[in-house]
């Protein structure tokens, strides 16, 4: 598929944003100005290519009765096309962007063990094709062992269908662009508050129990951004990062630093715009 499409601006890794940020003075923005510049940034990401080429992770961590240490869940997404030195996509001859090497890639690992992992793309031999193994449980690590399956699917196809819903940036952004300003309590929390430094901009704030409510009530589940507060991350008018912190039902003991621990981060979501390069592994037999 070739797509026409105006890239202003595209991004590495998230350190060197932040690491950026820190050199410029600290702007603080109402609640208001916060809001309205989140749904821009939520706009800005779910915009044409940024919707479709991308890498994110997330975490998911939850306390373990009687421990200090945290089960943690991470899901890792990697969408990507050829790129240039400076992170811009290759364009053609025509001035169309080329999708014809599309290449996919999910992994899941379930309390550091890596149980699932995904490739669809083109192979070292040329085959396209999706390779797929994990354990049926979803907690089982993977071994050398595992062998892969194979579907002739090019990437093009997977990321355009339903298998792919539940990965794409509009699913895992969907609660965060349903809110309205009033669901967010930024003056509200005593710690809360926006913040600019540079290009990244911060919202501390706390979730309205009105909003988590009925979040529950409709979806028979709480909602991840329900904890003792939550932080959204936007750099370069589009979402970086999404923390939630709850407080630590260890706090009375010390971490295995021996530091402290008040709180921790029982959700958190990354997300950068080219994402790091890999190869498809080349086809094996079944």
């Amino acid at each position: 598929m070739k797509k026409a499409a105006k890239i202003t601006l595209t991004t590495s890794l998230l350190a060197v944003i932040l690491a950026t940020s820190l050199l410029v003075g600290c702007q603080s923005l109402s609640g208001d100005e916060g809001y309205d510049l989140l749904q821009k940034a939520i706009d800005n990401t779910l915009h044409d290519d940024n919707a479709h080429i991308f890498y994110w992770k997330e975490s998911i961590s939850t306390p373990r009765p009687n421990s200090i240490t945290n089960l943690v869940e991470t899901t890792t997404v990697n969408v990507l096309c050829t790129i240039d030195r400076d992170y811009n996509f290759v364009k053609e001859g025509d001035g169309e962007y080329d999708y014809e090497d599309l290449k996919a890639r999910v992994t899941k690992s379930y309390d550091g063990k890596q149980v699932y992992e995904l490739y669809c793309g083109y192979a070292a031999d040329g085959n396209s094709y999706q390779a797929v193994r994990g354990a049926l449980d979803g907690q089982t690590a993977l071994t050398a062992n595992d062998s892969y399956s194979f579907t002739d699917r090019v990437a093009e196809e997977y990321v355009m269908s339903n298998d792919f819903k539940p990965y794409t940036l509009a699913e895992k952004l969907k609660e965060l662009k349903s809110l309205k300003r009033e669901d967010l309590l930024v003056e509200e929390y005593e710690n809360g508050g926006v913040e600019k430094k540079g290009n990244v901009t911060t919202i501390t704030c706390k979730l309205s129990e009105d909003y988590l409510r009925a979040y529950e009530e409709a979806n028979g589940a709480k909602s991840v951004l329900e904890g003792k507060y939550v932080t959204i991350e936007m750099a370069y008018d589009r979402i970086s990062a999404i923390i939630v912190y709850q407080h630590d039902p260890n706090a009375g003991e010390s971490n295995t630093q021996g530091i402290l621990a008040l709180e921790y981060e029982s959700y958190k979501f990354e997300v950068v715009y080219t994402g790091p390069k890999f190869t498809v592994p080349s086809k094996q037999k079944e």
